[in-house]
């Protein structure tokens, strides 16, 4: 067990500093210089040698618990950057897949309408079923896939911290610029690759969710068939889609008459 916490912290530790700390690290940089430099001084590389010569040679007379405390405290800026850019991923990808022409949710409502149309269900519905019935090695297929998307879109998130900084240095809205346009280019191929693990995940999925939902189709019944006598269970219409018996048609069921006094006759 030791041995297990051992390498499970090492894991989180590795996973914090790569996806935060260093992104976050290179953002305090890029600010740092855009501080120090500005718009007047962008491009002055030497004005920016002395910055950073001015400030080592202050940090010879500063105590080292002064210098912990200073890297600590950019440790956690950079910490903070990183929080800051996958919270503000979650806000592009609701940007770029927005229902606009163009956007990348486009890819996935095809598929929803082919799906829909095929099969005569409703993917939004089918989706959770499907899920739990699909094999692990095809889940862990699509949780790389959404990983990556999630990945891209917080690479827009950073472009877009950093077209901020071009606001006191304009260099760094190239690099934000050039980073949301890579943003988007991995986020548009990775939707792509998800649209088509999702479209397949149906087709190889539908058959089961029907068995494991406890409808049989034939063999040889096609898959709109099977669509149309599994779109009642996920849309729980099958009660709705039943007629109710009407109250005039009601009738009593057979046995011995009852007397209304409360005595059957030939009773006691």
């Amino acid at each position: 067990m030791t041995g297990f916490l051992a390498g499970l912290g090492g894991k989180v530790a590795e996973r914090w500093l790569s996806l935060l700390t260093l992104p976050g690290c290179l953002f305090v940089t890029v600010a740092w210089v855009a501080s120090a430099l500005g718009q007047g001084r962008a491009t002055d590389p030497d004005h920016l040698a002395d910055t950073v010569s001015g400030w080592y040679e202050g940090a010879q007379d500063t105590r080292p618990g002064t210098l912990g405390a200073i890297a600590a405290g950019l440790l956690v800026l950079a910490a903070l950057a990183g929080l800051t850019a996958g919270i503000a991923g979650q806000a592009v990808l609701v940007l770029w897949f927005a229902r606009w022409p163009g956007s990348l949710g486009r890819r996935m409502r095809d598929v929803e309408q082919r799906v829909s149309g095929y099969y005569q269900v409703d993917l939004q519905m089918l989706w959770p079923r499907l899920w739990l019935v699909l094999a692990p090695h095809v889940r862990k297929e699509l949780r790389v896939v959404i990983t990556a998307v999630e990945s891209a879109t917080v690479w827009g998130a950073w472009g877009l911290g950093y077209l901020v900084l071009g606001c006191w240095w304009w260099p760094a809205a190239v690099i934000g610029g050039v980073v949301l346009c890579a943003g988007w280019v991995l986020a548009r191929q990775r939707t792509l690759e998800l649209a088509a693990l999702v479209e397949s995940a149906v087709d190889i999925g539908l058959r089961p969710v029907a068995r494991s939902l406890g409808i049989t189709a034939p063999s040889a019944a096609s898959p709109a068939e099977v669509g149309l006598q599994l779109a009642p269970v996920l849309h729980k219409r099958i009660a709705a889609a039943a007629s109710p018996v009407s109250p005039q048609r009601w009738r009593a069921p057979s046995g011995p008459p009852v007397d209304r006094r409360g005595a059957a006759p030939g009773g006691p």
